[in-house]
């Protein structure tokens, strides 16, 4: 009976100081998914875009049909950024949750909307990312939504 108590207690222990360790590796991979995101964009690099989504994945603009399959979103951030005028995006990670292959990232993001003029407005809002964790272990986005405020 000693043994079964010594082992729970032991499987207890081991989960509790391995949970941390878990969600802080889950924090870094979603900020890793984030920079390699906001490299492409801020340096309007849109060929990059369709690599970090998977083949199915859906993108919800607001206000807009969704964009349907990884070559097309691709297409979607490419037209969005090829004028110039949007630069300085940012995300700040809210909160992330996984359960098993997916995983979702709740963030802010901010980014500046530069007018013919030269002037800057400061735009923000929140997205949701859901993230499919690939064989070869990398995370791609599945979903994206985001609205502004």
């Amino acid at each position: 009976m000693k043994t079964s108590y010594a082992f729970s207690f032991v499987l207890i222990v081991l989960l509790a100081a391995t949970t941390p360790t878990w969600a802080n590796d889950l924090r870094a991979e979603m900020e890793a998914a984030n920079s390699q995101w906001l490299a492409a964009y801020n340096t309007l690099n849109g060929a990059a875009f369709a690599a970090m989504y998977t083949k199915d994945a859906m993108c919800l603009p607001p206000s807009a049909q969704p964009v349907v399959g990884a070559e097309a979103i691709g297409q979607f951030w490419t037209d969005r950024i090829k004028g110039g005028n949007r630069k300085n995006h940012t995300f700040e990670i809210v909160s992330i949750h996984r359960d098993g292959k997916y995983a979702y990232q709740v963030a802010r993001w901010t980014l500046d909307l530069v007018n013919d003029k030269g002037e800057t407005t400061k735009m923000a809002g929140n997205t949701v990312r859901i993230f499919e964790r690939q064989p070869n272990g990398k995370w791609l986005t599945k979903v994206h939504i985001f609205n502004s405020y």
